[in-house]
């Protein structure tokens, strides 16, 4: 890929085909239709990124934009159904391909920022100029073209956040982690002991939920929990002190 788009102009690019090889050795040869919510904006991104290395390098009559259509499908903005589902289908992702997708997106702010690594789409509410009320309007803004009177509003407040890795260890590897940097060898038990015990899951008899996402996230899709790095790193902690 270096040598395919070696310039720094082409940066996003090299780093979005280098998450697809990623994403792609995770997922193997498993069916994970739960994948394609969370790869749109990469898949956006490549997309009309090799419509414009073709016109570049081979010239307008190469374009595809005219020969396919892509749809663009909308099930209602902000819709709690939906992201509930949505959320509920990621979850369901095998854990290593969550985490090669944690890592696709815990990127720079720049390269976030880059549409040709990752493609965000920004909504803003508009009235028709017909007085007709639809059900939904959406006005879309080109990168560049971004009116004056909408330039302050929008760099206010469309924000890119860092994103987090969430949770991703189960408890064996929690224990085989711990294990290793301490020679301390919990069993089961014992961890969802000191799990309760550091206020990380509810007490025995209590229903089954996240208390504290920094340390531990319970996938109802899974009825597991599944740790952080943060949770092996204090339990290490306290079992060195």
């Amino acid at each position: 890929m270096s040598k395919a788009f070696p310039d720094a102009g082409y940066r996003g690019i090299r780093e979005n085909l280098s998450r697809w090889v990623e994403i792609r050795n995770a997922v193997a040869h498993r069916y994970l239709p739960a994948l394609d919510y969370v790869v749109i904006p990469f898949a956006q991104a490549g997309l009309l990124k090799t419509e414009s290395v073709l016109v570049d390098i081979f010239g307008p009559e190469y374009a595809l934009g005219e020969k396919l259509s892509v749809p663009l499908q909308l099930s209602g903005f902000r819709d709690p159904d939906v992201l509930r589902s949505r959320k509920k289908l990621q979850a369901s992702l095998p854990l290593d391909v969550q985490a090669a997708l944690a890592r696709a997106y815990d990127a720079p702010v720049e390269l976030l920022a880059d549409p040709t690594y990752m493609m965000r789409i920004a909504f803003i509410p508009a009235v028709p100029t017909s007085g007709k009320s639809p059900d939904s309007v959406a006005y879309f803004v080109r990168p560049g073209e971004v009116p004056t009177e909408l330039e302050e509003t929008i760099e206010r407040y469309v924000v890119l956040p860092k994103p987090t890795a969430r949770p991703n260890f189960s408890a064996m590897q929690v224990i085989d982690e711990v294990h290793r940097r301490t020679g301390h060898k919990l069993n089961t038990n014992e961890h969802a002991h000191l799990s309760r015990e550091l206020g990380v899951r509810p007490g025995r008899d209590e229903p089954d939920k996240t208390l504290n996402i920094g340390y531990a996230e319970y996938i109802t899709s899974f009825k597991r929990y599944l740790y952080s790095q943060a949770w092996v790193d204090l339990l290490v902690d306290r079992l060195r002190a």
